[in-house]
């Protein structure tokens, strides 16, 4: 066989410490405590063999390259290099670790396309000698070139999928995709290509009703391509009810948030209005003081020339008894009372025109101190409410900090709903044009189903041997007789069905079956990655003798488990758990203790040294 050897998956980023895990030549085993990036391992070998995403973790944030290395089956290493998110796949034919500027030796598409080589799935199958090799992919017998994902997902086993109920050989959980599914499995177990064409059928059979046909069967593989999140129509659904809850309480804190800014910008808004009112009336009181400060200088002067024109008459005898100073006339001459009416007229006059313009002037003197103190209350009122303002402006910025991580929440919420949505939708006209297609079935005369997941007898009972094989090595108790539902993909133990059994045998089981097809395809040459990825195989196991439903494999049995994995199994295995395995595994494994005593990782990433959180 062909076969792959994992050598290292290696992250590395500018400024970063590199995050590194070597892989042992036949077992590697990683345990340790939750959260430290042991099932991210496993992913992240899926997504540099073509997985379409990788999930973001906090951990792995500023790390702009992943590295995984291999070692063909001749002895050549070649460094598979990816960015988070990118569509491209570097290759270097050599053992690359580190950031580099220097040029791949070859640049390929993630996506399989059998019309071009430049993809790591044709790149990839080429190696391990499965490329150009046909399954079919739907009852009318349409076929398709086999693609790197389909063995992807037999050999790197994630944790939510060993536990599932569904059959292990239906890796993806989407009804369009069993058929392809089965034929991949029967190409495997088999080694033979689907026919070209169906066999039994006339030619007016193949005419009648074919165009339909094959314009929806066009249709439909159209929409299963445009397809983005690896999750079927129910699990999407429940994807979208989480998010349609977390997007309910983003908008009601959001909500929340904007009636107090809302509040706050309204009172904002009348304390400007108010302090603009006080503003005008601080102009026109300034206005109207500058005005009887001008009215107050013209008293005071006409008060000034009064006075004056009071001392001037004394000073020239305007009011004594002598020479008339109006007509000139000697005191003899004049008529008696004549100086007397004019001076005392005058005299009058004066006072009383000092007297009226005293009056006036206090007057005056008591508006502008009113009009003053006017002043000083709206300027301490004004200082006031801009001292309010302020701190409505601080208030006000603080929401809005509080606010834009939110909004941004609130966004990034809405986009994935719409793509989740979308991808509901697709699934949706996906079904439609399957129960379309089905409705043409029964009124045309249409060539009949072709079975695309028939197996050999011999080879079907030689595989369940192999399967049974694995269980007795790994002690698990019972006669351990398997059978294989070739229709549907059903594995069943002693007569009961995998699917039906809890969780801890359902993951022992899919080991099992996954381990016994890589050894099937090593004994036999066929084409297989020649290496598997198990992510929580035995960690929730129990015997059948026991009562609780969640109790581990006793020790004995979690040896031989990893015993045999080590001895006596064909490839290279990498064991992900969280239980800690036999104290000898050391002498026999390549082991990564993350966050446990003793251990010198706190998990895959380093610790940040501008940090004290662990990985």
């Amino acid at each position: 066989m062909n076969a792959l050897t994992l050598l290292h998956l290696t992250f590395v980023g500018p400024d970063k410490e590199t995050a590194t895990v070597e892989f042992g030549p036949k077992l590697t085993v990683i345990y340790g405590a939750s959260n430290t990036g042991k099932s991210f391992i496993a992913e992240a070998i899926d997504y540099m063999l073509g997985a379409a995403k990788l999930k973001e973790i906090s951990e792995a944030s500023g790390y702009t390259r992943i590295l995984l290395g291999l070692r063909l089956a001749g002895g050549k290493v070649i460094t598979l290099v990816r960015a988070p998110g990118a569509n491209k796949i570097d290759v270097y034919n050599e053992d690359l670790r580190v950031l580099t500027a220097q040029r791949p030796n070859a640049t390929l598409g993630t996506v399989h396309k059998p019309t071009s080589e430049g993809n790591i799935s044709r790149y990839l199958l080429k190696i391990v000698g499965g490329e150009g090799r046909r399954i079919r992919t739907n009852a009318s017998g349409k076929l398709r070139t086999l693609s790197l994902r389909d063995l992807a997902h037999l050999c790197v086993v994630h944790e939510d999928r060993m536990a599932s109920p569904r059959s292990p050989v239906l890796a993806s959980g989407q009804k369009t995709s069993e058929t392809a599914e089965k034929s991949v499995f029967r190409f495997l177990l088999s080694g033979e290509d689907e026919a070209d064409n169906p066999a039994g059928l006339s030619e007016v059979d193949k005419k009648i009703g074919k165009g339909k046909i094959a314009l929806l069967d066009q249709l439909i593989l159209d929409a299963q391509t445009s397809l983005t999140i690896e999750a079927n129509e129910s699990q999407l659904r429940e994807q979208l009810t989480r998010l349609e809850t977390s997007l309910a309480n983003a908008s009601a804190t959001t909500g929340e948030l904007v009636s107090q800014r809302s509040t706050v910008v309204a009172r904002n808004r009348a304390l400007e209005a108010q302090s603009a009112q006080m503003g005008q009336h601080t102009d026109e009181a300034q206005t109207l003081l500058a005005r009887f400060g001008l009215l107050r200088k013209q008293y005071e002067s006409d008060l000034a020339r009064l006075q004056m024109v009071e001392e001037a008459g004394n000073i020239l005898g305007y009011f004594r008894t002598e020479t008339c100073v109006f007509c000139g006339a000697a005191v003899e001459h004049q008529q008696p009372g004549h100086n007397l009416d004019e001076t005392s007229q005058l005299q009058a006059a004066v006072v009383a025109e000092i007297r009226k313009t005293n009056e006036l002037h206090a007057d005056l003197v008591i508006t502008i101190e009113d009009l003053e103190a006017q002043l000083t209350t709206l300027d301490t009122e004004h200082t006031i409410l801009r001292r309010e303002v302020t701190e409505l402006d601080r208030e006000l910025a603080n929401l809005d900090e509080r606010l834009a991580p939110q909004h941004a929440d609130v966004r990034e919420l809405i986009a994935v709903r719409s793509q989740i949505q979308g991808e509901l939708a697709i699934h949706a006209q996906i079904q439609r044009l399957m129960d379309t297609k089905d409705r043409l079935s029964n009124i045309s005369p249409v060539p009949p189903p072709i079975r695309t997941d028939g197996v050999s007898a011999s080879d079907l009972v030689e595989f369940e041997r192999l399967i049974q094989r694995e269980l007795s090595a790994w002690k698990i108790g019972g006669e351990n007789r398997i059978n294989y539902e070739v229709p549907t993909a059903e594995l069943s133990v002693d007569d009961r069905k995998r699917s039906g059994e809890g969780k801890g045998v359902r993951s022992i089981l899919h080991a099992a079956l996954t381990a016994a097809l890589a050894r099937w395809c090593a004994d036999r040459d066929m084409p297989h990655l020649g290496f598997v990825v198990l992510d929580s195989p035995v960690v929730t196991f129990r015997q059948p003798e026991d009562n609780d439903d969640d109790v581990f494999l006793s020790a004995d049995v979690v040896d031989h488990f990893y015993r045999d994995l080590a001895s006596n199994f064909p490839c290279q295995v990498v064991v992900i758990e969280n239980k800690t395995p036999p104290a000898d595994i050391n002498d026999y494994a390549r082991v990564y203790p993350f966050r446990v005593d003793g251990s010198r990782r706190p998990g895959l990433f380093p610790v940040s040294r501008d940090s004290t959180k662990t990985s």
